[in-house]
């Protein structure tokens, strides 16, 4: 068998194909590339299939921080980071599951979108990685 990585999923109206065939003349950051693609395909899909109402929580996300334009302070960071890991922040998720199992998932979601908000990247962006590789390209740089 070759070696290749194929991620084939097929839902209803979701329907996505990522692979690459893998010889001696790919590079291992092709590899990283698809796989980022198919780790930020599978996340936000994940979303979709959770019994959550996920509107909710992006009305606490809003009550927590919205995203603006220009920098962000150490203190603001602070601030906003206190109130994600608040109690009243977690009663808040009681409001959409009481299940922990679930207010756990909802608890990773919202810390996701809240650092993403903040402009703090918690996975590796396909097109950052491709950025990288044309520069590579360009640049001759490693």
């Amino acid at each position: 068998m070759e070696d290749k990585i194929e991620f084939i999923a097929k839902h209803k109206n979701w329907f996505v194909v990522k692979k690459i065939k893998i010889d001696e003349n790919t590079e291992n950051i092709e590899i990283a590339r698809l796989l980022a693609s198919i780790d930020e395909t599978v996340l936000n899909k994940i979303i979709e299939y959770l019994p959550f109402d996920i509107d909710k929580l992006y009305k606490i996300a809003d009550e927590i921080f919205q995203k603006k334009k220009g920098r962000i302070t150490e203190e603001e960071i602070a601030q906003v980071l206190k109130k994600l890991k608040s109690p009243a922040t977690t009663r808040k998720l009681n409001e959409i599951t009481e299940s922990k199992e679930g207010k756990e998932i909802l608890k990773a979601i919202l810390n996701n979108i809240i650092l993403e908000r903040l402009g703090i990247q918690t996975r590796v962006s396909p097109k950052v990685i491709e950025k990288y590789i044309e520069n590579m390209q360009t640049e001759g740089l490693k």
